[in-house]
């Protein structure tokens, strides 16, 4: 092996060692050789508490780094902060002489209070910092941290950003920010509006009142119990959103987006299978090279995209539109005015009466019709280079010219619904349902 090729090897598995490093919270930003936690030896804990003389602030602003912070908040006047050092060294007296140098900062900015530790003072830093606060209920708080878990609960307002940590918060009286990445957010509990930012990392959130702004990739967001507007920006996320009031837009690629029970929905996918069950004010979804499983909308279903295959059920009241390709569409359970356009797909409908007109528009498309009850309807068919099959009484009588099969019937019928059927290089079958 040559030597620029050794060099290179040996670049390229220290790359390696920090990459991991960086992505499993051992360094990070700002991080010098002495963060290196794993090249020493064992763990010291010092642990003291304070409280705080100063009047309770309107806001408090946390900063950490390499630690676990938790706030909760009580009725009470007082800040009380628990300061856990763990420190990595080969012996305790080290540890000690670095416990003894590492304490806490409490600056005034304005309204604010700001809490932190003389962290940066450190050459060496192979150390972390917990901290747990008990805090004022009405206080809102700023936390910003890094490779540790942050708990907040029982707090007026809370702002987290967490790069490389977890977040959870619970009982927030008023609005919710966090901003994480790597690790798991979970949210129960908030009375205003609430946003998240995450990304490689997996969100929970229900019980939120205010409405919920979620902008997330290569995750999974189960969101539940959400009072007003959903929002989601999730590429490469799986969804799950339950019993949302309010309207939901979507904007997914390459993973599942399920809804239950949710308002006026609209899903923007790509290769996004969507599964919606019981929506109240319309489905609109866009998609490619995917599936549409509809249940029980109200205020009609739009689909569109290539390659999609959409099967619909009790879609009613409002109106129907879908257009597709290379896949089938299966509608059942429908009234309202339906149009529906599909290339090398089947079409299979099975309608309640109709109380609006029916049009499907077909090329190297089977359409198979199962006669709907409140008729008779007037019904136009068309089909080239295929066959029309007429299974329904009376009989109709099917023409053909120049390739071409033509039925139309029930034209006297004028003050019902119209049907329309037309595809090519396939048939056309109109059955009794």
């Amino acid at each position: 092996m040559r030597a620029k090729e050794i060099v290179l090897l040996v670049l390229v598995i220290a790359a390696g060692i920090l990459l991991y490093q960086e992505r499993t919270g051992k360094i990070g930003f700002g991080w010098r050789p002495g963060d290196f936690i794993f090249l020493d030896g064992e763990a010291f804990t010092f642990q003291e508490t304070q409280v705080l003389e100063v009047p309770a602030p309107a806001s408090l602003r946390l900063l950490n780094a390499h630690g676990a912070v938790e706030i909760q908040g009580a009725e009470t006047d007082k800040i009380t902060v628990t300061f856990e050092k763990k420190i990595r060294r080969h012996r305790e007296t080290e540890a000690k002489e670095v416990a003894a140098e590492l304490h806490l900062r409490v600056e005034k900015n304005g309204a604010a209070l700001v809490i932190g530790t003389n962290r940066d003072e450190f050459r060496r830093r192979n150390f972390e910092t917990n901290l747990r606060l008990t805090v004022p209920a009405a206080t809102a708080v700023e936390v910003v941290n890094s490779h540790g878990p942050v708990t907040v609960r029982g707090l007026m307002a809370a702002v987290i950003a967490n790069s490389h940590g977890e977040v959870t918060a619970s009982a927030i009286a008023g609005g919710l920010k966090v901003d994480n990445s790597y690790e798991d957010v979970t949210v129960d509990g908030v009375r205003s509006r609430c946003e998240i930012r995450s990304t490689h990392a997996d969100v929970s959130a229900r019980n939120v009142e205010g409405g919920l702004k979620v902008d997330q990739s290569y995750g999974f967001a189960r969101l539940q119990k959400i009072g007003q507007r959903l929002d989601l920006d999730g590429p490469h996320t799986e969804v799950v959103a339950e019993d949302v009031t309010g309207p939901v837009d979507i904007q997914n690629s390459y993973e599942k987006v399920t809804l239950r029970r949710v308002g006026p929905a609209k899903v923007t996918g790509h290769h996004s299978d969507v599964e919606a069950t019981q929506v109240d004010g319309g489905l609109e979804v866009a998609t490619s090279y995917a599936s549409v499983d509809a249940d029980s909308v109200r205020g009609g279903l739009r689909v569109s995209g290539k390659s999609v295959s959409v099967t619909g059920e009790a879609i009613s009241p409002g109106e129907i539109s879908v257009s597709t390709s290379y896949e089938p569409v299966t509608l059942s359970g429908f009234s309202g005015k339906a149009t529906i356009l599909v290339s090398h797909g089947g079409v299979t409908l099975t309608p309640l009466a109709l109380s609006g007109p029916l049009e499907v528009r077909g090329s190297y498309s089977p359409i198979i019709l199962h006669w709907p009850a409140g008729g008779p309807y007037p019904i136009e068919a068309q089909c080239r280079s295929g066959r029309i099959h007429w299974r329904i009484t009376p009989e109709a009588r099917v023409e053909e010219k120049d390739g071409t099969e033509e039925v139309k019937a029930f034209s006297g019928f004028a003050d019902k619904p119209t049907i329309r059927l037309v595809t090519s290089y396939d048939n056309i079958d109109v059955e009794e349902n």
